[in-house]
């Protein structure tokens, strides 16, 4: 019989999650109703090139649909800026 392996979670900075922590430093969480989550469920696995029909909140440049629901409304570069700011 195989044993299973754990895979190791990451922090966005890319360093390991301890294992007894859930959550850690540089994790982005947001709140959404599960109404929210059923429209966000389709721009999950969007590329950062399809549906560019938004600006960002922070500098307006174009963002994509996956952008808008899973980055906060920012693009990449001030999405990257505010989680750093938290650390």
């Amino acid at each position: 019989m195989k044993k299973k392996t754990k895979m190791q979670q990451k922090t966005l900075n890319g360093e390991d999650l301890p294992e007894d922590e859930f959550w850690a430093e540089g994790t982005f969480i947001e709140s959404v109703s599960p109404e929210e989550m059923k429209l966000k469920e389709r721009t999950i696995h969007m590329k950062h090139n399809e549906e560019i029909n938004y600006n960002c909140k922070q500098c307006n440049a174009k963002i994509s649909a996956h952008n808008k629901d899973w980055h906060a409304v920012m693009c990449d570069k001030c999405f990257d800026k505010m989680v750093e700011e938290k650390q």
